[in-house]
Order: C-alpha cells, then structure tokens, then sequence
C-alpha cells in the first residue's frame, strides 16, 4: 500500500514536471523554427538592400572621381578644339589604364559623340549610338536635371570663374546593361575651373565613362558584405541560390545578381537543437543541485571575460580604447551610419614634437602629458565619441553624426585646447601643439581601410604644414597620391634607362656678347606625362634617393657636352644627398678622370640648405673639391639664411645672387641698398659674381653697373639644347676669342 502510494506521488509529481519539459521543449523548437524563418527573411532583405546600396554608392563614388577630370579649363578647351591627341592622353587612356574604365566617350553640345575610347585604343565615335539609346535618359538628365525625376539623384556643384562668373558642374551615375554586361555609367558636363579666354554659350560637352560590373568587381562586392560566390546569372538560378535582380533608374532590367543562399536561422536551429534538448533534460533533473552552483560559476567566468576584453581593448596608460577595440567599432559605425542615412567624423590627432617633451622632460612627464590631452580630448568630444589611443602620441576619435561643419568645428577645437598649456603635479608647466585631420563616411570612403587611409592622407598634410592644424580629406589627395606614384615610377624608369637629359644656359660678361659659362640644367620629358618641370622631379628624386644618380648623370653629360666648348666653364649643381649621404668628391674626381676634362672649367654649384644640415661635412667635401682644381659656388643666395659667415668660412669660388633680388632691383629700395652691399662684399672678398634671373635691360644696366662679373637669364637666352649652345657660341664668342 505504502508503495503504491510512492508510486502515485511519485507519478503525481513526474507527470506534471514532464507534460512541462515536454511542452517546454516543443515551444522553444516551435520559437525556434519560426524565429528561423523570420531570421532568414530579414537576412535576404537586408542582402538585396546592401547590394543595391552598395551599387548605388560605387556609381556615386566614380561621379565624384571623375569631377577632377571634367572640372577643368584645359579640359573644357580641348575638348570643344575636339584635341583628339589631349582626349587620348587625359580622358581615353588616363581614365582606363590608371582608374580601370572599359570605355570612354566625349559628346559635343548637340550630343554628338566626338571621342571614343574601348578595348585599350581609340575607337570609331560613330559605335556610340550601340549604347546612346540606353543612357539617353541619363544624357537628358544631366542636360535637363530639373525635368529629371528626383531618383535620377543629378549631382550639381556650383564652379566659381572668377570675375563675378560661375559654372554648374553636373554628374549622373547609374547601372546599365552596356553591349550585354552589367556596368556603372557615369555622365559628366565639362567645365572650366577658372574662366577660359572663350566661354562659350553652348550646351557643355559631356564625359561618358564607363566600367563593367565583371566578375572582378562582384567577387570584390562579395567578399566586402560576406556574400558566397556571388556573381551575374544569365540562366535559371539554382534552388540553393539567393537572387536579385538590378534595375536601371528607367527601369529596365540590367541583369540578376545571384549568391550562394545564406540561412543563419535554420543554421543556428541544426546546431542547437539537440544540444538544448539534452540541456533541458539534464537542468530537469539537476537544477536543484546545481542551480545556484552554476550561477555562482557562470558570473565568475563572465567577470574573467569581460575583464579579459576590456584589458584586450583598453590603452593601460590613459584608459581610452586601444587600436584593437576602433578597429572593431569602427566598420560597425560605418554601416550604422550608412543604414541611418547619417555620417560618421572620423578625426585623427597627433601631437606635434612629443619626442621633444620625452628627450627634455623624460617619459614619466611625457606618460603625464599623454593623460592630460586624453582628458582634454574626452571633454571636447562629448560622451557619444570613441576617443582611443592608437599608439604613442596617436589618437583617433569615432564621432556619430558629425557633418562637414561639425567635424570641422570639432578639429579646430582640438588644435585650440591642445594648444594651452598643461600644468603637472610637481608645479611644472608643459606646451604641446596638435595636428588634426577629419573624413567623413561614408562620404570619403565606405570601407574602415580607406577611411583611416584617407584621414592618414590628411594628418601627412597637417604635418606638412608645419602643425598646429585642422585639415579635411578632399579626393584631390587620393589624385595626388596616385599621380605622385605614377610619377615616381616613371622617375624610376627613367633614372634606370638614363631618359634624364640636360640643357644650358649660358653665363655671359656684362656687355652680354660673350659667354663666360654654361650651367647644366636637368631636363626630363616622360613618353605617357609628358614635359616634368625639375621643380617637381628633382624634389621627388631627393625623397626617394634617386638624385645622387641623377647628379652623377647631369656631371658626365655635362662635361661630355663641355668638352665642344673650349674655354668655357661648366657649371653643375649637387643636392643636399649628395653632399651628405654620398661621396661626390670620387664622383667627380672619377668623371674628370675618364672624359679628360679640365678641371678647372668645371663648377659645381651647392645651395645654403647644404651648409646648414652639416657644416663640417660640407666643409669637407668643399676643400675636397678645390683640391681637385675645381670651382666651387655658393648658388641662390638671398633664398635662405643668406649667412654672410658662409662667404667667410666656406671660401667659395663665387657667388651666385637669386633672383628674388634681382626682381626688386628698381622696386624696392631696401632690397637694392642689400644687392649693392652683398656684391661689394664679394668683390672685397675676391669672389667671381654671378646675377641671375635677369629679365629686363634695366636689371642689366644696374648689374652691370654695380660691378657683377657675370650675368644669366632669359634677356639673353633661355635654356638650350646642346647643339642650339653651340650655335649660340658661334654667335656670342668668349671673350678671349672675341680679342683674338
């Protein structure tokens, strides 16, 4: 009786606990399959909208990249001349070959088409009117923007001309079935930047660009958004396929996107389902025992975890957010911002000459200095911000919503608290500066990468300047990097295949009849960019190393080219590098060795910047020079420091006076009192002197007058080719000549 009495308790009290378990499970399983569903659903619509977004936005980008190219004077002019040789160079294959364009296309006023670029070469115009039904609306659109519907999303940016006048620049992007593939069509009115000798009344002419959407660029969509094998489908999909189909603004069908389907629900159901069942059956019979053990554990293992992320993440000298914990956020906050049709300032900041404050002071001061401007930059920013510490003097700051004006306000807020002074526990007061650079997503980029790429682009241009700075990403940096890289290749290229050449001007007495000297100038004309002026390659030769080769190669042409001049003196200029990071003196001992040029014809012109790096060094290498029975000059004096000690302790052979005085010769009284005294000095100090930049008689007249020994500028001849010199020479014999 008693166990049968245990046995109906017993069953009284199981029979509830499992009809529960039982329902308990079915309702999750049930929660579980609709919550699949529901999750699957979400997952596909947010995948069709990211696509379509995604290829909107690469057609906004390519609208905005090609504004450099179509707002522009040269552009606006040659393309109304229809300069096909211009249009070639800057529009067909600048377009293509540096920035991946398929095809190019220039129409005149009327929409006739007057240029045409495919397949990597000029094409027949005429094969425009293959595609010029299917963009007409876009045509239309930019010709017409405001009888365009408002999708149409037409892109106006106001020009100023100058002199009261201004243009409207207009561009339209949108994605279109070209000759059978999908691809993004950007057309574009041709401006001037600034007002042209003829502004005509018109229509503007229109740059149409064009780039299929390949697999190249869809692999590189799908592997952005995490979308498996996605690509264009031209046939039925398969059943295990997620698809899309792409309209154009009109319309039409451009084609149907498809990718390998993605159930995060039904996944996360086959994964959990048996493991929950079997964690259901065993909580049944063990949450007695081990509830409140298992809580106790679970808030353990929890605390170690988040403190475990939290160290992981955290700068341990300021607290802030490291560079692990932004570069978490900070592709998370970007798509937030894309969703919510908001921005998203990304502003770095970078302490100016913290060396300094660690080298003077020490780091314990330089640790505090770092805290303090952590605190400044948390209480400018405000509590919605990330502000983290990337490393060492870097910061980098997330601020949510911030547009043009507020990160600009931000920025210039930045540099003014950074720039008060810091006072330290022990009574000491310490000075900092900051430099700070801002982008803005996803107008400026839609990728992490790009953004901080960019936002570096800016600080690099903030230090430039000197610091203490607030600078803002424009596309033009991206341009100037590229075009800096492709101009740095091609400097290579013609270093190593010895493309750069040399030209003269000659240095005449003062009656300006008969030359005294010749000065090397390098000269370097590229087959793809043309004439490169030496005030942009020589510089970027010196960055990049390459100048002590150019020096030695302007050196051999020119005594090679000398040794046709007899009596004439060859001057050749050395850079900095080549002063102190190399050995000119062997240079220029091996070079008079092998060509058998006389040393004593041979001048080499060095600048102040050398003497200032390295005093002693220069010294050096100077005497070296003149032991060798060369001349030495001190070029462009007045353009720096102009230390009169230099013509004192340096022994130069002569001195050669810039052309900013000589412009102020007659203009400014002060200036011409300093050029007399300056010549005067190095007559007593038995100097040759040399003037140049000569431009008019009456700087002749004066120089001359005031006892200069030799005279150089475009009064007398620009510079010359080595046969044009020679011929010169014919005509304005040396002196020694001319007596004879």
């Amino acid at each position: 009786m008693a166990n049968r009495l245990q046995q109906q308790t017993t069953a009284f009290l199981t029979a509830p606990i499992a009809f529960l378990a039982v329902a308990a499970i079915l309702v999750v399983l049930g929660s579980l399959i609709i919550g699949a569903r529901e999750t699957d659903r979400f997952a596909l619509q947010r995948q069709r909208a990211t696509i379509a977004h995604a290829i909107r936005q690469h057609g906004h980008a390519l609208a905005r990249e090609l504004r450099v190219q179509t707002v522009w004077a040269e552009a606006y002019e040659k393309t109304r001349a229809r300069d096909q040789t211009w249009m070639h160079a800057f529009y067909g294959a600048y377009l293509c070959g540096l920035f991946g364009y398929d095809r190019i296309y220039v129409l005149s006023g009327d929409d006739t088409p007057v240029y045409a670029f495919a397949d990597g070469h000029d094409v027949s115009p005429a094969g425009f009117a293959q595609i010029g039904s299917g963009i007409k609306d876009l045509v239309s659109a930019v010709r017409n923007p405001g009888a365009a519907p408002a999708k149409y999303d037409v892109i106006t940016t106001p020009i100023a001309l100058g002199d009261g006048q201004s243009a409207r620049h207009r561009a339209v992007a949108d994605v279109r079935n070209v000759l059978g593939m999908p691809a993004t069509v950007v057309v574009s009115t041709i401006v001037p930047d600034r007002r042209p000798p003829t502004l005509f009344d018109s229509p503007p002419f229109l740059l149409i660009a064009i780039e299929d959407l390949d697999k190249r660029f869809t692999k590189q969509l799908g592997a952005n958004f995490g979308f498996g094998d996605l690509r264009w489908i031209k046939d039925h999909p398969e059943v295990q396929t997620s698809t899309e189909v792409v309209k154009a603004l009109n319309g039409a069908d451009v084609g149907t996107l498809g990718w390998r389907k993605d159930q995060p629900g039904w996944q996360f159901v086959h994964r959990v389902t048996a493991g929950l069942a079997l964690a259901l059956l065993l909580l049944a019979a063990l949450a007695a025992v081990l509830v409140r053990w298992g809580r106790r554990q679970a808030r353990q293992i929890l605390k170690s975890e988040a403190d475990a992320r939290h160290a992981a993440r955290t700068d341990a000298l300021t607290g802030l957010p490291n560079r692990v914990a932004l570069n978490e956020a900070l592709p998370n906050m970007i798509e937030q911002a894309k969703w919510s049709a908001s921005t998203l300032g990304i502003l770095s900041i970078d302490l100016d000459q913290f060396k300094e404050i660690n080298d003077d002071f020490g780091h314990a001061v330089g640790d505090a200095v770092l805290i303090a401007v952590g605190k400044r930059l948390q209480a400018v920013l405000g509590q919605n911000a990330v502000l983290a510490r990337l490393a060492g003097d870097d910061f980098m700051a997330l601020v949510p919503g911030a547009g043009a004006d507020g990160a600009a306000e931000l920025a210039a807020d930045i540099v003014t608290v950074l720039a008060e002074p810091i006072d330290l526990a022990d009574g000491r007061r310490v000075f900092v500066a900051g430099s700070v650079a801002y982008a803005l997503a996803p107008r400026d980029g839609g990728s992490a990468d790009d953004l901080v790429r960019r936002v570096e682009l800016s600080l690099a241009k903030a230090k430039e300047s000197g610091g203490g700075a607030a600078v803002a990403f424009v596309p033009e940096m991206d341009l100037e990097l590229s075009r800096r890289r492709a101009l740095e290749s091609a400097l290579r290229s013609a270093v190593a295949n010895d493309s750069i050449g040399a030209a003269y001007q000659p240095l005449l007495d003062p009656t300006g009849r008969h030359v005294l000297g010749v000065e090397a100038l390098a000269r370097w004309t590229d087959p793809q960019l043309g004439s490169i002026s030496p005030e942009v390659f020589i510089p970027l030769a010196e960055e990049t190393g390459l100048i002590p080769k150019i020096g030695e190669r302007m050196l051999r042409l020119a005594v090679a080219d000398g040794l046709s001049w007899p009596g004439i003196a060859v001057a050749v200029n050395v850079s900095a590098a080549q002063i102190h990071h190399g050995d000119v003196v062997s240079v220029v001992r091996d070079v008079l060795g092998t060509s058998r040029f006389p040393a004593a014809r041979l001048e080499i012109e060095i600048t102040e910047s050398v003497l200032l790096a390295d005093e002693k060094r220069a010294n050096e290498q100077i005497k070296e020079l003149q032991r060798l029975g060369v001349k030495v000059a001190l070029d462009d004096f007045g353009s720096g420091y102009s230390s009169l000690l230099y013509l004192r302790k340096f022994g130069f052979d002569k001195l050669k006076i810039d052309r900013s005085f000589i412009d102020d010769i007659g203009q400014s009284d002060d200036s011409t009192v300093i050029l007399a005294s300056v010549i005067r000095l190095g007559l007593d100090l038995k100097m040759t002197i040399t003037a140049e930049g000569i431009e008019t008689p009456e700087q002749h007249r004066w120089l001359t007058n005031s006892g200069c020994h030799q005279l150089q500028g475009f009064l007398f001849s620009p510079p010359l080719t080595a046969q044009q010199m020679s011929a010169f020479l014919d005509a304005h014999r040396p002196l020694a000549a001319a007596a004879g």
